[in-house]
């Protein structure tokens, strides 16, 4: 057979544009204090910019994530988020935090279909579990447009202005969809959190297949919720700021919104969301001015509206910055650095803060001066401490969150400072931007352990995070490796001593979430602009394919059994086997019909039938263990052809396939007949522990061990969809969208077949060539399926 070599030439251009913001940094950096020479890191910012982003999309959330998403393997999710029944809070999770008589008075507004629910779809996931929580959501949603109005030229000069729209309207769209106004325009409820910790947390699986209850929480004005109505405010707003030039009318819906959320908060009672109704201890709020003079000062910005400043000025706590970082409970560097903003076009809201606080009359603010102190109370060591690797640390729960939340801040400042701290005396020309590349090098390797925080950056990158959707495993505690590469992710960090602990169930070294990555994007386009010699760029192809058995890529949605066995012989010639199964698939779609079948031969047994000493019965059951009134159905011994039995194992209503939840259970014969299960169909290729020593009974998860079992069925409402039965028979052939596009890598030149024997598969009209006329037939192929 001839394989094709390459059919066309990959042309590439690059379009540069001038930023809308443009910066001024200088280059004349004093040396970077706290740096320790480890490794050799690569410093290529357009590429730190291109993996963070991706994070985002692993944690997309809705009815549009297929497709959306960068990453295959994440799709839609939760789309029952876009029928919350409209009921209070009831036992099994559903419904929402409104009494029964707001939602009657509102029931237009709420449900304007009449069909009894509630659309708050979309949004992003908060970690590596399933929850939107307010304000981290909020937070991440602000920071990230930020990053992208103040250091746009990065962006579009990497190609990466598409994917952050991207990310950026995905945000909006769900805040947008999530508030909801009367005919004047005036919001009467605002959705902050859709999901309840307590209960998304018992579960350790992919999103596309998560069932549980998601309830929703409001506010409205008898729970105002001033934080997180705030700083969803300033995320519409900025990117009002972001969309202007490009998408006009999408823009003035983000500023519309924008300003009628910040009413909603200006008017109604200033209080932060209680804890227990939504949040509960996994975000508790401290306070609400923070969020709300955020929002105020970014309205002021593009409305120079003074009734933002006459809202906000008393609520300014000016000295408050050196206090803490920026994080989504602390936004006062950011109300700062906006506010510094401000004083060069309104000199006056400085005065006007001061008698609006009651400041004595004679103090001088500059809100420029004291951002400049809050940067040098952490670069110096004076604010956290500083790791024997020259890193700084300031707390266990993320630590490289707070560090890269520090490096976007200090590069804003100097932005609009020229690159100089001009309230340093002794030191005029030192910048904090050299002191921020001094950190994200020691997070991008040169740290004493030589690894990489920004998960799949470098070879010696954080391999571990902790994030379902991503690991593929049945629970956190698993140590088997991760079945997809979450690019882009910035795990929790290091301890204040350098170390660091890389396992999926540690939650402090290895937890991911958005607010994490928030600044971090925004820090690597702000270096990029800083320092780019020419030489940074993004991956091309980027994220790479995942690596993929191409024998599999015909076999419908792949879907299989993986496992393993173990025989448990007695010296009489009886015995039973020990069997051990995981239902998996690479489609992103739930599937609540699905079983498997182990088949096995009594041709052993004497009157070739079952005999009344048969051993059937199950000894463990995952989903039983961890899902209220779900359970797996073992039937009995059911008669194949001649001497070839099967015994099939369903999970009624339960979205089992790629949730890894193990199944376990024991076949043979305890006594009088002998047990003989090398003739069994289903055994034939399973991995056998006994044979490799492995102790059976003492294995946690077994994920490591299971391996794909050919001959161990997969059906979905009775029809095969997976392996193959004992008469040979396999499933449908189905034509998919990757075949095509790994037909296409093929033809140019770009991912070769590995073999002819799967270079066959693609012979589509069996010419003995996978050439162009290949790809044509396949096309066909998908188009005639679809019908």
């Amino acid at each position: 057979m001839r394989i094709a070599k390459k059919l066309s030439a990959l042309a590439a251009a690059a379009v540069t544009a001038v930023s809308a913001v443009p910066c001024a940094f200088t280059a004349d950096a004093a040396a970077t204090p706290y740096k320790a020479d480890y490794e050799e890191t690569d410093n290529n910012w357009a590429k730190v910019l291109q993996y963070t982003l991706h994070f985002y999309d692993a944690n997309m959330c809705g009815t549009d994530v297929t497709g959306k998403s960068r990453f295959s393997w994440r799709g839609n999710c939760h789309v029952y988020d876009s029928k919350v029944p409209m009921h209070p809070i009831d036992d099994n999770h559903t419904g929402v935090n409104m009494s029964e008589s707001f939602m009657e008075k509102y029931k237009d507004i709420l449900d304007p279909d009449g069909d009894g629910f509630i659309d708050v779809s979309g949004g992003f996931h908060d970690a590596g579990d399933h929850v939107k929580f307010g304000l981290p959501e909020a937070y991440a949603a602000s920071v990230v447009s930020w990053g992208y109005y103040e250091f746009r030229q990065a962006y579009e000069e990497t190609g990466q202005d598409t994917h952050v729209e991207t990310i950026c309207r995905h945000f909006c769209d769900y805040f947008m969809r999530s508030t909801f106004r009367d005919d004047n325009g005036d919001v009467i409820a605002f959705c902050y959190q859709v999901g309840d910790g307590a209960v998304d947390h018992q579960y350790w699986q992919s999103p596309e297949i998560d069932a549980m209850g998601r309830p929703a929480f409001f506010a409205t004005s008898s729970l105002p919720t001033t934080d997180d109505v705030s700083e969803s405010a300033a995320a519409l707003a900025i990117n009002y700021l972001n969309f202007k030039e490009t998408d006009p009318e999408y823009a003035e819906k983000c500023l519309d919104y924008s300003k009628a959320l910040f009413d909603f908060a200006n008017k109604n009672e200033k209080k932060v969301g209680a804890g227990g109704d939504g949040p509960a201890s996994f975000y508790t709020s401290s306070k609400w001015e923070d969020d709300f003079c955020f929002a105020a000062g970014w309205l002021y910005l593009i409305t120079k509206d003074h009734d933002y400043l006459e809202a906000c000025e008393k609520y300014i706590d000016y000295y408050a910055p050196p206090g803490y970082v920026l994080c989504w409970n602390d936004m006062w560097n950011g109300v700062g650095l906006v506010f510094g903003r401000i004083q060069d076009i309104y000199p006056e809201v400085c005065a006007e803060t001061r008698d609006a606080r009651g400041y004595n009359k004679y103090e001088v603010l500059d809100f420029w001066k004291m951002q400049a102190k809050a940067l040098n109370e952490v670069t110096s060591g004076k604010k956290g401490e500083i790791s024997p690797g020259g890193y700084l640390y300031l707390d266990k729960w993320g630590s490289a969150r707070y560090n890269t939340a520090v490096q976007f801040t200090a590069l804003v400042y100097d932005k609009y400072n020229k690159g100089k701290d001009k309230y340093n005396e002794k030191n005029p020309d030192y910048t904090f931007t050299d002191w921020a590349i001094g950190q994200m090098e020691y997070i991008i390797g040169d740290n004493p352990l030589g690894r990489s925080y920004i998960v799949g950056y470098g070879e010696n990158s954080v391999k571990y995070p902790h994030h379902r959707a991503a690991s593929g495993l049945t629970m956190a505690e698993d140590p088997a490796p991760q079945k997809h590469v979450l690019y882009g992710a910035l795990a929790g960090g290091p301890d204040a001593k350098d170390e660091h602990v890389d396992l999926t169930k540690d939650w402090i070294y290895n937890e991911v979430t958005i607010d994490y990555n928030a600044a971090v994007v925004g820090a690597a386009a702000g270096m990029y602009l800083y320092n780019n010699d020419g030489t940074m760029k993004p991956e091309e192809d980027f994220p790479p394919a995942e690596k993929a058995d191409d024998t599999q890529l015909f076999s419908g949605d792949d879907f299989y059994a993986a496992g393993y066995c173990s025989d448990a012989p007695e010296k009489t010639g009886a015995g039973v086997t020990k069997l051990t199964f995981f239902v998996k698939t690479d489609s992103l779609e739930p599937h609540e019909d699905i079983s498997i079948r182990y088949y096995f031969s009594i041709e052993e047994f004497d009157k070739k039938e079952i005999p009344g000493s048969f051993v059937l019965q199950k000894t463990y059951d995952q989903v039983e263990t961890e899902v209220t009134g779900k359970s797996a159905v073992l039937s009995q011994p059911k008669q194949y052809k001649d001497d070839i039995y099967y015994i099939e194992i369903a999970w009624p209503e339960y979205a089992i396939a790629n949730s890894n939840k193990k199944y376990q259970l024991i076949i043979g014969n305890y006594y009088g007949e002998n047990w003989d299960s090398s003739n069994d169909w289903s055994k034939k290729g399973m991995i056998d522990l006994t044979e490799q020593g492995e102790d059976y009974d003492n294995i946690v998860s077994g994920v490591e061990f299971a391996q794909r079992c050919e001959n161990v069925c997969v059906y979905a409402d009775g029809k095969l969809i997976g392996g193959t039965e004992p008469d040979g028979t396999k499933p449908e052939k189905v034509y998919k969208v990757s075949q095509l596009v790994r037909l296409r890598r093929m033809l140019l030149g770009l991912d070769p077949f590995a073999s002819e024997e799967v270079a066959v598969q693609f012979d589509f009209n069996s010419d003995r060539n996978v050439d162009v006329f290949d790809e044509v037939e396949l096309r066909k192929l998908l188009v005639s399926q679809s019908k």
